[in-house]
């Protein structure tokens, strides 16, 4: 059985317009992977180009703890851009994330990882989540729609809150890089059997920075890439049948 001293765990947070939310989330990380005593450990902030302060908190953060490092873009490359890096720049077994606006109890990692040995993802669910009315209705056709499209068995599948393989970034690519990622990931892990257990967290409200999510632009765009990736999934699936 796998235990705490035999993992290594990657973790990541993407920042923007998070000045007043990153550190936090740093120091609470930082606090709560020394009592995990893990293997061995590394935490980025991928900071997208935020204009406010938050690459030069960052940088402090950097500054303070040895196993922080920093990742700056010069200018905004968007959410799923930034969680790909995150994904893919990942140097150890596990790779963690949630996002840097302080919308999650970090101190709800430990039961995820004591959740590693069991199966290859450990995926987050938002017992109740912390939106407007309007962000909670979209939330609610959005799951309902990715599990009517790609009969996907997740409870809220872009949940901000997960540990996953690493070595899956190697197996896949990913079309979009949007806020369609998440779920694209998820997707395209069950495709390839990878298994994964629920574990509900309590989502936090924000206080702190600008929210992004659930303009206009970006539910249309996520719309089109979900039926895009049903074609592509569904063109697989006839030339996997043609080989045979």
């Amino acid at each position: 059985m796998i235990s705490n001293k035999d993992i290594r765990l990657s973790v990541f947070f993407p920042a923007y317009y998070d000045e007043k939310n990153i550190d936090k989330v740093v120091h609470k990380a930082v606090e709560v992977l020394e009592e995990l005593q893990l293997k061995d450990y590394e935490i980025t902030i991928i900071e997208d180009g935020s204009p406010d302060k938050t690459g030069e908190v960052a940088d402090k953060l950097a500054d303070l703890y040895p196993k922080v490092n920093v990742i700056h873009h010069e200018k905004n490359k968007g959410y799923g851009a930034t969680l790909w890096e995150g994904f893919t720049t990942a140097k150890f077994e596990y790779v963690f994330y949630t996002d840097g606006d302080n919308q999650f109890d970090l101190e709800e990692l430990k039961k995820f990882v004591a959740l590693v040995p069991f199966s290859d993802m450990v995926v987050g669910y938002r017992k109740r989540k912390q939106y407007s009315p309007y962000r909670k209705l979209t939330s609610f056709v959005y799951n309902y729609l990715l599990r009517w499209t790609f009969d996907t068995d997740y409870i809220d599948i872009d949940c901000a809150f997960k540990i996953i393989k690493t070595d899956l970034f190697k197996k896949i690519n990913v079309n979009t890089k949007d806020a369609f990622i998440d779920a694209e990931i998820m997707i395209r892990a069950g495709l390839l059997g990878y298994t994964f257990t629920e574990l509900g967290v309590k989502h936090l409200p924000r206080i702190d920075g600008v929210s992004t999510a659930a303009r206009p632009s970006i539910i249309f765009r996520t719309i089109r890439e979900i039926f895009e990736l049903k074609k592509e999934l569904k063109q697989e699936i006839l030339e996997r049948r043609n080989k045979k």
